[in-house]
């Protein structure tokens, strides 16, 4: 038997908000969160420690973060992709490289150079008709800054070359999602993702 963990469709025909790390997230008021479904994005659980969820990809990130406070305290369920990752906190499900873009067996993600990817894959495993995106800039801000949240060990490229590569693989998911009737919105205004429609946060919840 497999020691995947099998989602089911726990918010059958809602919305989920998931909180990426980019920077437009420092000027997003996320208390209009409450009560919501919502999936934090690695290091994104400082920013919104209430989430339903915080979703990781890299075993390194876990390793650095499983004991600091606002980890060891997060009540909401931890998913992961990366097979290394150890914790008896951790629904571990099966990694798959895109494409394709999503993953449609249960038990399986298709993330590998962005977890953002493998956080919506997780939405729609949970039934959602709706993702909307915070944080998805794909960019440094006019600022400089690349996160919003406390910095990772392992640099950005220069420039924004680390999204680029990013964008490449969002862009195999942009068909499933339609094909599945998932309805994306993106509220942040620096985001250089095109295929979904940009609305202010306070409009969508």
């Amino acid at each position: 038997m497999s020691d995947f963990y099998r989602c089911k469709p726990e918010w059958l025909g809602a919305t989920a908000y998931v909180i990426a790390g980019g920077p437009s997230v420092r000027h997003q008021n996320l208390a209009m969160l409450k009560d919501r479904h919502v999936i934090v994005v690695n290091s994104s659980y400082e920013a919104y420690p209430d989430a339903d969820i915080c979703f990781f990809a890299d075993h390194r990130w876990w390793e650095d973060h499983k004991t600091r406070p606002g980890m060891v305290s997060f009540k909401g369920r931890l998913f992961t992709a990366s097979h290394a990752a150890a914790g008896e906190r951790l629904h571990r499900m099966r990694r798959v490289y895109p494409p394709p873009g999503l993953a449609d067996a249960p038990d399986a993600l298709a993330t590998q150079r962005t977890s953002l990817q493998g956080a919506m894959n997780l939405a729609v495993h949970l039934g959602v008709r709706r993702i909307v995106l915070l944080g998805a800039d794909m960019a440094r801000s006019p600022d400089g800054a690349s996160h919003h949240h406390t910095p990772h060990k392992w640099p950005n490229k220069p420039g924004n070359e680390t999204w680029d590569v990013q964008m490449a693989q969002f862009r195999t998911i942009v068909e499933p999602l339609m094909a599945r009737n998932v309805e994306v919105i993106n509220t942040s205004p620096l985001s250089r993702l095109p295929w979904w429609p940009k609305r202010l946060l306070s409009e969508v919840v």
